[in-house]
């Protein structure tokens, strides 16, 4: 008997993209890495000048002080970078789907059909996630590093991008 078997696992992967043209294969990790990294940098760059603002303003007098600063400072510094950053990266994200970073790395950000994904979808269910996640004492930081290790999966496709409905694809021409 030659019929196929309805309850055998699947034998190519669901999630995958199934073809292999540009921006539709999935982002190699050092190009993901790469992304985050100039992503990381961009973000220091708007975090800093809130930070000195706070210390000349005299809310901490010493580096040691900023973890007694009150929780609300706290959450307001963290929203106020977030609305920043999201001011920077907004361009490009709403014209390609890409980040400053990933524009350099040659990826993009995309839904699992290969589309540009929304912005309120980008900003709400992928960024302020992440943001509002790392902000909780203690279990933030077990979720973000959680969040982070998810990218050596199959898919690549951390906790933020599982909750937009995302993934990361490359836009490098193949050879």
């Amino acid at each position: 008997m030659n019929q196929e078997n309805p309850y055998a696992a699947p034998t190519s992967d669901p999630i995958a993209p199934q073809t292999e043209q540009p921006g539709t294969r999935l982002a190699p990790l050092g190009d993901r890495f790469l992304g985050a990294i100039i992503d990381g940098l961009i973000g220091a760059a708007v975090g800093i000048p809130i930070w000195a603002g706070l210390y000349f303003l005299g809310t901490y007098s010493s580096f040691s002080e900023i973890g007694t600063i009150s929780l609300w400072i706290s959450l307001l510094v963290g929203i106020l970078h977030f609305v920043i950053y999201m001011a920077v990266q907004w361009m490009p994200l709403q014209a390609t789907g890409q980040t400053i970073g990933k524009k350099v790395a040659k990826t993009r950000i995309a839904t699992m059909k290969g589309e540009k994904p929304s912005m309120t979808d980008l900003v709400f269910k992928r960024y302020a996630f992440s943001n509002l996640i790392s902000m909780i004492p203690f279990a933030g930081g077990i979720i973000v590093w959680v969040d982070i290790l998810m990218i050596f999966k199959t898919d690549r496709r951390c906790l933020h991008d599982l909750i937009a409905g995302t993934q990361v694809l490359s836009i490098r021409n193949e050879s």
